[in-house]
This record gives structure tokens, C-alpha cells and sequence, in this order.
């Protein structure tokens, strides 16, 4: 894998800032689940040319799997968290931020991935007792919720035929839908197969939107970049999001784009994804 000028550590990959631009500034940027390091290293180009310092990590279809069952090592992000803590990114919770010493940290989040591995880092960080600091949090198509036709979708968007995706998506769902009726049944009567509420998907996204979580959290307003045409996110999914960040009292800004698919935001409407991402940092950090 060619990874030009960055620099791959155990669990991520740091590319340093390619313009000096006021005080240091760091970006976090989680990719989407099967997203690769070139996919996401193209929204780190941004970030480098603006004066940002950007540490890339990448989400892999296993992270939904250990997810699932509570089998994420708690060791897994300790080399990030060095680097974190080298930088006063992160801190002991005991220790009470001023805004003279907390850097510019941003998050970048792409997809339900992009949640379900920040989750995981909380959670690391929560275990050494430990709080990251951020001044403000992107959310690119999510967080979305465990539903059928997210799934569907999710399950065969590998598929390069487009006839082949449409016969097997409407195959899974056809499948999903039989399954969760019949789990349903069984909750009725108190025997579920399957708790939805603990699906990947839903425990990680309270920790995207909330600032109430009692195992980690980030601060800051949330950018929710959202689409019209996005079928793993709906638009109704996100907008759920939204309502219960602002409920919380956190600020919140938000642009639904029309015609762009999920995580495409940014290559349909380049200038405009862009800019909105300027203006919110310059509102922010």
C-alpha cells in the first residue's frame, strides 16, 4: 500500500500538516467500514493544506464483529493514545479544561464505521481513565440506525452488476424481514433472538451525538453532512440524530444534500461540502 509522505503507526496513519497556519491544529479522521487508506487520505488533503496535522484510522468490517459480541481490546488504539496524550489531545478526566490549553482537535466521522470505531477509542481511552479533548465534530453520512433497508444495502454494495446488487438486496431484505417478524414473535413473549437496540449500529451512535455517555465522550457543535439519496443513512434516520444532539443543548449544523449517494457528498458537491466545512471551523476551532 503506497502511503506517500505519511507516517503508518501500529493503528493509524499521521500526515503532517503541508501549510503553517496559527497555532497547531490536529484532525481525527474514522473512514467507513472497507473504506482504504486512499479513499480517506483525499478528505485528509484538505485538512494537511489548511495548516492540519491528520491522523487517519481506518474501520474494517471486523470492528462490527467484536462490536457486537464486547470483544474490543482495550489496548488496541494504546499507541494512538500515547500520541494523543504527547499532544494534550487527551487528558485524565480529574483534570478540568481551559481554553487557554486545549488544542484545535476536530473530528471527521464517515459512516456508521466511522462511530462504531470512535466508540471503541472512548472506550479505550475511558479504561486508562481518560478523556479526548475536541473542539468541534464532523458527521458525513451518519449515524444512521439498524434498519432492514440499511442493511440491505450494507450487505450488497460490493456487488459491482448493478442488476446482480438490485436481485441480492432485495433478496437480503426479503430475508431480514422474515427474520425480524418471526424475532419479534418471540420478544412478544419475552424470548428475542436478537436485541436490536444492541446492534452495533445503535450502541455506537450515542457516543456521535451525545455528550451524556458514562464511558467517553467528544465536545463540541456537530457538522451532520447528510443526503437526500443516501439509502445506508436515510435522511430520516440522521435527522432522528439530530434532534436528540439538539435536545442535549449542543449546536448543531447541518446540510442535506439532494442527488449524492452515501459518503459521496464530498465528490458531487465538492466546492459546497467544502465550504461548509471551512465556514464551520472557522465558526469553531
Amino acid at each position: 500500500m503506497d502511503i506517500g509522505d505519511y507516517k503508518q503507526a501500529t493503528e493509524f496513519f499521521i500526515g503532517a500538516p503541508l501549510a503553517h497556519i496559527g497555532v497547531p491544529k490536529y484532525s481525527l479522521l474514522f473512514g467507513w467500514i472497507g473504506g482504504s487508506f486512499k479513499n480517506v487520505e483525499k478528505y485528509a488533503q484538505y485538512y494537511r493544506n489548511n495548516g492540519f496535522t491528520v491522523y487517519i484510522i481506518l474501520s474494517y468490517y471486523a470492528d462490527m464483529t467484536s462490536a457486537a459480541d464486547g470483544t474490543e481490546s482495550l489496548t488496541y488504539f494504546d499507541e494512538l493514545i500515547e500520541e494523543m496524550s504527547r499532544l494534550k489531545l487527551a487528558a485524565p478526566k480529574s483534570k478540568p479544561a481551559t481554553a487557554a490549553e486545549t488544542p484545535n482537535a476536530v473530528l471527521h466521522l464517515f459512516s456508521n464505521g466511522g462511530s462504531i470505531k470512535l466508540r471503541h477509542l472512548l472506550h479505550c481511552l475511558d479504561a486508562r481513565n481518560m478523556k479526548l479533548k475536541t473542539s468541534a465534530v464532523i458527521l458525513d453520512s451518519c449515524p444512521g440506525r439498524a434498519s432492514l433497508e440499511g442493511g440491505s444495502h450494507f450487505v450488497t454494495v460490493g456487488i459491482k452488476n448493478s442488476v446482480a446488487r438490485v436481485i441480492a438486496r432485495n433478496g437480503v431484505y426479503a430475508a431480514y424481514r422474515m427474520y425480524m417478524a418471526i424475532n419479534a414473535g418471540f420478544a412478544a413473549v419475552g424470548l428475542p433472538f436478537k436485541d436490536m437496540s444492541k446492534h452495533p449500529i445503535e450502541i455506537a451512535a450515542p457516543y456521535a451525538v451525545s455528550e451524556k455517555n458514562p464511558d467517553g465522550n467528544v465536545t463540541g457543535p456537530r457538522l451532520f453532512l447528510y443526503s437526500d439519496e443516501d439509502k445506508l443513512c436515510q435522511v430520516h434516520e440522521i435527522q432522528e440524530r439530530i434532534e436528540a444532539c439538539k435536545a442535549e443543548g449542543i449546536v448543531v449544523e447541518e446540510k442535506m444534500f439532494v442527488g449524492s449517494e452515501h459518503v459521496k457528498h464530498a465528490v458531487v458537491h465538492r466546492e459546497e461540502y467544502w465550504g461548509l466545512v471551512t465556514a464551520f471551523l472557522e465558526r469553531w476551532c
